[in-house]
C-alpha cells in the first residue's frame, strides 16, 4: 500500500505568503491558537465565537490542532480556508500559530461559528478523502439555508 503524498499548489503557497503578510503573528490569534492548544486539544478542528468584544462586533476563531509546521495537510487546509472565507466575503482579522507550531488560529469577522466550523471540516475531508466527504452536504444545505451558493 502506497501512501499518500501531498503537496501544496501554487495557489495554496500564495495564499499562505498572503495570510502572512497580511495577518501572520497577530497577537490575539497566536493567544487563542496556545488556548487551544491548552484547553480543547482533543478537537482536531473547529469554529468558537469569541465573546469579549463590544456588543456590534462579531468575531469568531477557527482552528486546527492538526501539525501546521509538519503536516502540510494542515497548511492545505488554511490556505483552503482562506480561499473560501474570501469567496463567501468573510474578512480574515489574524492569524497566529502557537510556540510549538502545531496548532494554529484564524480570527475572523463572522459570527457564524456553525457554518465555519462546517466549512473547515469540509476542507479537511476535501484534502483527506473527498470521495468520502461526510459533512458536504450538511454544509451544501445550510448554505442553501442562508441563501449562499453550494460549495
Amino acid at each position: 500500500m502506497t501512501k499518500k503524498r501531498f503537496r501544496l499548489t501554487k495557489a495554496e503557497k500564495s495564499c499562505l505568503e498572503r495570510l502572512q503578510a497580511e495577518h501572520g503573528s497577530d497577537a490575539t490569534s497566536e493567544m487563542m491558537a496556545l488556548l487551544v492548544n491548552e484547553e480543547n486539544f482533543s478537537a482536531h478542528r473547529g469554529a468558537e465565537e469569541i465573546d469579549d468584544g463590544p456588543d456590534d462586533s462579531y468575531e469568531c476563531i477557527v482552528f486546527g490542532n492538526d501539525g501546521f509546521q509538519e503536516d502540510v495537510r494542515s497548511r492545505k487546509e488554511v490556505a483552503r480556508l482562506m480561499m473560501r472565507l474570501d469567496q463567501l466575503g468573510i474578512p480574515i482579522l489574524g492569524f497566529g500559530v502557537e510556540p510549538e507550531g502545531y496548532s494554529w488560529a484564524m480570527r475572523v469577522e463572522c459570527d457564524d461559528e456553525e457554518l465555519l466550523d462546517l466549512i473547515v471540516w469540509d476542507i479537511w475531508f476535501d484534502i483527506t478523502c473527498p470521495e468520502a466527504n461526510p459533512v458536504k452536504e450538511e454544509l451544501n444545505d445550510y448554505l442553501g439555508d442562508i441563501g449562499v451558493m453550494a460549495a
